[in-house]
């Protein structure tokens, strides 16, 4: 059997928007590398509100370890400032579970979580039009 290769990212900051895409298969090490270059891009934002839209339809999952390291990853940008999150996913409900377990809220009963909101798309231009929505300006 054919593994897709380990995956990818890009990190794009557009005004108060963090643009993440994923692709391939991602382990530890994938996680640990995105969390590690997000913390300062996160801390650019200097605790003013901002958001992030993650583009996962060309992400294949990853290991379980993953979901703790992406979920702590996620709760330090929290910490930054980040307050709403759009996902655009295609249809895979294995995908959209394991996406689930990097939620911040399943681990926390932190205060700060109140204002962070997480939504689902499968198309990335309505991902965009909920941010517009909720002030937020690529």
């Amino acid at each position: 059997m054919l593994f897709p290769n380990l995956g990818q990212y890009s990190l794009t900051v557009s005004n108060n928007i963090l643009e993440i895409y994923a692709t391939g298969a991602w382990d530890v090490g994938m996680a640990t590398m995105l969390n590690d270059e997000m913390a300062p891009i996160a801390r650019q934002f200097e605790q003013r509100n901002w958001a992030a839209i993650v583009d996962c339809r060309r992400w294949v999952m990853s290991t379980p370890e993953c979901q703790g390291i992406v979920r702590e990853g996620i709760f330090d940008n929290i910490r930054n400032g980040l307050k709403r999150a759009a996902y655009v996913v295609d249809t895979n409900h294995i995908k959209h579970a394991q996406l689930e377990r990097t939620h911040p809220q399943m681990k926390s009963d932190d205060p700060i979580l109140k204002a962070y909101k997480r939504e689902y798309f499968t198309n990335y231009l309505d991902a965009i039009k909920w941010l517009r929505d909720e002030g937020y300006q690529p």
